[in-house]
């Protein structure tokens, strides 16, 4: 059975009502994965709603003939129903998911999240607001791939990055930066080899050492 130590970490736990919080135990699991691992997909059961306990997920979407375009990021500590097609009908389309670390969640199924917000507003508005946040992420990475040019692209994903880890090393192949740029390989690495020939970093392998902060600033504004 799971703990009340699991359960009070749901963001809207505190607001369940006694009947509520036995609906919430009753249709929740704690699941781990490897990194790597594909957790989510058109044919899978619905999960309803999902929290990160630790680790991370890329959420993404791809076409039938395999290109992908990453939409977000479900960190530590966040929450995510974009999978939950089956919860809020309102949702007309499929993401995927992926862990990109050793990762655990706590998954609330979908019947029971379902009656879960259908009695509580607070829940109701919880997940809409959730909803909202994250297709505002969505519809940022659709405007970035349709109208900035891809330079501009590249130096705020270099800039996010030096933002997250606070260190200049940036330790991602070009493989993995052109899924989260949604680009080619081959696109990204000549923008790279760019950068490094107007001494803004300095590419390694497996690695990018930023070396001009102000300049990739100027070019991302």
């Amino acid at each position: 059975m799971i703990t009340d130590d699991y359960l009070c970490q749901l963001p809207f736990w505190h607001d369940l009502t006694n009947e509520e919080k036995a609906i919430a135990e009753q249709g929740t699991t704690i699941r781990k994965y490897k990194k790597g691992t594909y957790i989510y997909g058109f044919n899978d059961a619905c999960l309803g709603m999902i929290h990160v306990i630790k680790g991370s997920i890329r959420v993404y979407m791809s076409s039938e003939e395999g290109r992908e375009i990453t939409l977000f990021h479900i960190c530590e500590g966040e929450s995510c129903i974009l999978s939950a097609t089956c919860v809020i009908g309102e949702i007309s389309f499929e993401v995927q998911l992926m862990t990109e670390e050793e990762t655990e969640i706590i998954a609330v199924h979908a019947a029971a999240y379902q009656e879960i917000i259908e009695k509580n507003i607070k829940v109701r508005c919880f997940s809409f607001e959730l909803a909202t946040n994250r297709f505002s992420s969505v519809v940022w990475v659709l405007q970035q791939i349709l109208f900035a040019h891809f330079d501009e692209r590249m130096a705020r994903f270099l800039l996010n990055e030096y933002g997250k880890t606070g260190t200049k090393k940036i330790r991602m192949t070009q493989e993995l930066i052109a899924k989260e740029v949604n680009s080619a390989r081959e696109v990204v690495a000549r923008m790279l080899r760019q950068f490094a020939d107007e001494g803004w970093i300095e590419v390694e392998r497996g690695a990018i050492n930023i070396k001009d902060l102000d300049a990739l600033r100027k070019l991302a504004e």
